[in-house]
């Protein structure tokens, strides 16, 4: 094979690669990890196939850096220098940002990798709501699932993943990207004043789906991202008519898609209530306090990587709390993880790879809105079809990236309030589609897609 032969054909294992990573994120992170392999795997042979540095320039190249550099600061003065330096490898999957921005250059490529996503997450919200009705099932575990339910009622669906809060996590940003492509076909359906039509249904389909399997996976912090996503888009977005339509679904979405008998006995709304409970959060408080006890001892550059569970026990104790199992894993919280891990160095660089982001994705949202770099200025030809088909043509995709652009920005809006929380940046299925999504709001400034 000649040269140019075996670099398309990495090309094409690249694309695969990217393919495989939106069937895979919604059902395994196994294969979410083979595909993130496949894909990096073929980057480094098409380099040494042609010789060169491939790698995009983008705003958070060095604001990952550095953050990368804090982290090995960390462990070179945390507890354990050997363990948090083993556990830096978990940041190869931000290479899932860095790799999209280097090798996707099709609009077609991305609007398929998006549809892959909510299609495979819709179906996999239906089985979470079928978990949430019928405790215990279980198609992918021989075993069965551990069943979480609460005092007050409620079942978590766990969907194909761990654990409830990884599931809602991930369908908290899947969610905000549906919503947002919704939202831009809503403006078309309340134009026309065709709310009952079947593209309108087939349009809200999958916000609706993944809704409830938001709901059925009873994740308060997931809940609150969700809420606070849509607020954000909607803010960002629409009319008052349109307003009125989307909480018009929403609402909808809640008493259709879950049995109406089973929401009046109301589990869902007892563990949405419990947010605001303090008695039922004493345990959280304990926790953060105790991080923030490390973090007073640790300030500069913290503990290390990973390191919080082997140090947060002495911390603990003087509580005299009987902690849940697990409770010790990280402090439920973004910013008091980073901090307690890597110090204020970590936390700053941390803070700087998301100032950017919405810095740059807010300047790409505006562009677009403003129609600057926009297709759909071009005036149709009346002699010919062509040109007028073109700018149809044109014209929806404009809308798709700026939905694309605005429910991304709205995801990671989210990702963030819920981590408020949960410390959602170190949980593997949710951070690969956090970087993702973000891949996302950054190609739409690309000027050839």
């Amino acid at each position: 094979m000649k040269q140019n032969e075996i670099a398309v054909f990495f090309k094409k294992s690249i694309n695969f690669g990217f393919y495989s990573l939106a069937l895979f994120s919604p059902l395994s992170i196994s294969g979410t990890q083979a595909a993130l392999a496949i894909i990096l795997l073929s980057w480094t042979a098409l380099m040494i196939t042609e010789k060169r540095f491939i790698f995009a320039k983008t705003p958070l190249n060095y604001p990952f850096l550095a953050y990368l550099c804090a982290v090995f600061i960390g462990a070179i003065f945390g507890i354990d220098f050997i363990y948090s330096i083993k556990s830096m490898s978990k940041f190869w999957i931000a290479l899932t940002f860095f790799a999209m921005l280097t090798f996707i250059e099709d609009i077609k490529m991305i609007r398929r990798l998006v549809h892959i996503i909510l299609l495979v997450t819709s179906i996999v919200s239906i089985y979470g709501v079928l978990q949430h009705v019928f405790p215990g099932l279980d198609i992918v575990r021989p075993e069965g699932r551990k069943v979480v339910q609460w005092a007050d009622g409620g079942i978590a669906s766990t969907g194909f993943f761990d654990h409830h809060m990884t599931y809602g996590g991930f369908l908290l940003l899947v969610f905000s990207l549906s919503f947002s492509l919704s939202l831009s076909r809503i403006q078309q359906i309340v134009k026309s004043k065709q709310f009952f039509s079947l593209p309108a249904a087939c349009c809200l389909l999958p916000t609706i789906l993944i809704s409830a399997g938001l709901l059925s996976s009873m994740t308060r912090n997931g809940w609150l991202g969700a809420v606070f996503a849509v607020i954000f888009i909607v803010i960002l977005k629409v009319k008052r008519k349109i307003i009125a339509f989307s909480i018009v679904c929403l609402i909808i979405t809640s008493y259709f898609l879950l049995p109406t008998s089973y929401l009046l006995h109301s589990p869902i709304l007892n563990r949405f209530k419990s947010i605001f409970d303090i008695s039922k959060n004493v345990e959280r408080l304990y926790i953060w306090k105790s991080a923030a006890d490390m973090i007073m001892e640790h300030p500069i550059t913290g503990v290390g990587m990973n390191n919080y569970t082997a140090a947060i026990k002495s911390y603990r104790d003087k509580y005299g709390h009987d902690f849940s199992a697990g409770s010790d894993a990280h402090a439920h919280n973004n910013v008091l993880t980073q901090a307690a891990e890597h110090g204020i160095l970590g936390f700053t660089a941390f803070l700087w790879i998301w100032i950017v982001f919405f810095r740059e994705g807010i300047k790409i949202f505006r562009s677009r809105k403003s129609g600057v770099g926009s297709r759909t200025g071009v005036p149709p030809v009346k002699e010919s079809g062509v040109r007028s088909q073109e700018t149809k043509i044109d014209g929806n995709e404009d809308k798709f990236q700026n939905a694309i652009t605005l429910g991304g920005l709205g995801a990671i809006a989210g990702f963030h309030v819920a981590g408020i929380f949960e410390a959602n940046f170190g949980d593997a299925e949710v951070a690969t589609m956090a970087w993702f999504i973000m891949g996302l709001v950054f190609l739409m400034k690309k000027d050839n897609i």
